[in-house]
């Protein structure tokens, strides 16, 4: 059996298919008796308008991508949440993308969109397509989300964080506690907040006069922000003599894979090794302790983002834009003063 179509529902109302296109796109003027006759036969016929190509032909298809690196990464699935409130007040809906930072992946998903002819873009980029972003930005809205890239000519805004000072605060944090062999687990420095974040940790460190270079022992450089860089990166250092006494942990997945891997391998926190972190864990409330981080507000970081896209929208003449959200220290159970004879690996 035939779907029904417009002029079906034309004809059972008694109308033309111009009226039932002003009712169901709610333009022009239409008599209430006649509009409620139409609403009554597109009910009786269940007909599905077909939204794409009325999209097309009014040049609107009210539809935002976001691209994302890692959706199981509770931080963009709250930005997620965040930025699909936000459209939502404006009668926008949102397709999500996932690249697992692979950036074949994620031109393929930008290309597919654009085909879709979405009216905005919201990408955490892989940092491998900066180009080819930068064209699409001549032409559609584009709101970068945490990662910038590298481009002169890019048409857009960025909102994200300001990783430099905030792993300053997680370092002086733990310099401040006595810690001077400190860890660092990080990821690919292809991607700006690994970068960033870097250059923060090494700040702070040379103001105790630490130089961290190439040649520092107690770094480990992951390929992704993820759970197993975290485990991989506690497994590196732990086997390093003498062993750190702290570790900082570039972003919360891996974050949770460091906790995971020196719970295993019966560690104790912070009483062995103090353990701070960048960004809110997820659910943290029920480890057994609670950790110290810095900040990072995922609902604030979505909410700017599609403010600044639907304003882009609105307007395609606006300059770029930066908004920067500025971590805070949250001091908890997994970082404390060093005493160095209860150091655990003076006993080694």
């Amino acid at each position: 059996m035939n779907e029904p179509t417009i002029k079906d529902v034309a004809r059972a109302a008694g109308v033309s298919t111009a009226t039932v296109s002003r009712v169901i796109n709610g333009t022009g003027t239409v008599r209430s008796g006649t509009a409620a006759k139409v609403k009554k036969a597109i009910q009786d016929m269940n007909y599905i308008q077909n939204s794409m190509a009325t999209s097309l032909k009014l040049n609107k298809t009210k539809m935002i991508g976001f691209i994302v690196s890692n959706i199981c990464n509770s931080h963009f699935t709250y930005m997620a949440k965040s930025i699909e409130s936000v459209l939502n007040t404006e009668n926008y809906s949102l397709i999500v993308c996932n690249t697992d930072d692979n950036p074949e992946l994620e031109k393929r998903h930008i290309q597919r969109l654009m085909e879709y002819h979405v009216e905005g873009l919201i990408i955490n980029t892989t940092c491998m397509n900066d180009k080819y972003i930068e064209s699409i930005s001549q032409t559609v809205p584009v709101v970068l989300v945490s990662r910038r890239i590298n481009s002169n000519m890019f048409c857009g805004d960025f909102v994200g964080s300001n990783n430099f000072e905030g792993m300053k605060l997680l370092t002086r944090h733990l310099l401040d506690l006595g810690h001077r062999q400190i860890g660092l687990i990080t990821s690919d420095l292809k991607f700006s907040t690994g970068k960033e974040r870097l250059e923060g940790f090494k700040s702070a460190m040379s103001e105790a006069n630490i130089i961290v270079d190439d040649s520092y022992i107690y770094r480990y450089d992951g390929n992704l922000f993820n759970e197993i860089d975290g485990m991989d990166g506690c497994r590196y250092l732990l086997g390093l003599s003498p062993r750190p006494t702290a570790i900082v942990v570039a972003n919360n997945a891996m974050a949770i894979g460091a906790f995971k891997f020196l719970r295993t391998a019966q560690i104790q926190i912070p009483e062995q090794l103090s353990v701070v972190s960048y960004g809110n864990i997820s659910n943290s409330e029920l480890f057994w302790l609670t950790p110290t981080i810095v900040t990072l507000s995922s609902t604030y970081i979505g909410n700017e983002a599609a403010k600044n896209l639907i304003s882009r929208i609105k307007n395609t003449h606006i300059g770029n834009r930066e908004i920067v959200y500025e971590p805070t220290l949250k001091t908890g159970d997994t970082s404390k003063a060093i005493n160095p004879l209860k150091s655990f690996y003076s006993n080694n």
